[in-house]
């Protein structure tokens, strides 16, 4: 497949509605996620390439959630990412202080990169990049041997799971959301070669309501600064929707995290 054979990127995932990972709302939001579980950073360790640099390069690394922990194994994490307010908020996080931790402010596509790096990751973020150009900058600053793990997370469905699928529906601002596969959309532009995948344990994980709430709003589509006034409005049906499942205090979380590594493709053709 050439380069100006592959079919354009979904709309969903373009530029617009990747902006909205700008705004400080999203940030402040990001932290009510679920974490990690500790056995996705041990299978992240273990991709290190051998006789590569202990470095690590976290793509779109957020508020860091994966950088900070992978920083007290290796000799120093790369965390690049786009967003002022994400790196304000992950650095008040705990951890965000490490001195082999260093946060980049730039797009992937045009970061001042330093490898070559023994393992690349990408948590929830490769989606929002230019695959053109960050596929190949990737190929280039890996080490031999190193790859790319992109790190999922899930949660398992609950009693609301449709009738609050209804309401994101309702009010999500990405209007053009369609269901997708990454990797079958990476993998099928030729951007990306799968080498291994791995699946966590289910862990369990408990929040309280309003925290539950918020992690809505650190998904695209519900960026409170971009839902304006329907803000109130959406709380106020999710929070009568959870009430009317008897929740009144906190929600307990069915989790577990997806892996899948490779390696990214720098040529123009297909894997």
């Amino acid at each position: 497949m050439s380069h100006a054979a592959r079919p354009p990127k979904p709309k969903h995932l373009g530029p617009d509605y990747g902006s909205q990972w700008q705004d400080a709302a999203m940030a402040r939001a990001y932290p009510c996620r679920p974490p990690y579980p500790p056995a996705a950073y041990k299978i992240l360790l273990s991709l290190l390439a051998d006789e590569a640099p202990p470095t690590i390069l976290d793509v779109g690394a957020g508020t860091g959630d994966l950088a900070r922990e992978l920083a007290l194994h290796v000799e120093r994490v790369d965390a690049v990412e786009p967003s002022p307010a994400m790196i304000d908020v992950g650095k008040s996080l705990g951890g965000a202080k490490l001195g082999n931790l260093r946060w980049i402010e730039s797009p992937i596509e045009s970061a001042p990169l330093d490898g070559p790096y023994g393992l690349a990751v990408a948590g929830e973020s490769i989606h929002w990049t230019n695959w053109d150009l960050a596929f190949p900058r990737l190929a280039e600053v890996l080490a031999p041997g190193a790859v790319l793990a992109l790190v999922g997370r899930h949660e398992a469905r609950l009693p609301w799971s449709d009738s609050l699928g209804l309401l994101i529906a309702r009010y999500s601002t990405n209007r053009d959301y369609t269901p997708y596969d990454i990797e079958e959309e990476l993998v099928s532009r030729g951007h990306f070669e799968v080498l291994g995948r791995a699946r966590t344990d289910d862990v369990t994980f408990t929040q309280s309501r309003d925290e539950y709430v918020d992690a809505l709003h650190s998904r695209n589509g519900f960026s409170r600064t971009r839902m304006g006034v329907a803000t109130k409005v959406f709380d106020a049906k999710f929070r009568d929707l959870l009430l009317s499942h008897g929740v009144q205090e906190s929600v307990e979380l069915t989790t577990w995290t997806e892996l899948v590594w490779g390696r990214p493709l720098a040529s123009q053709g297909a894997p």
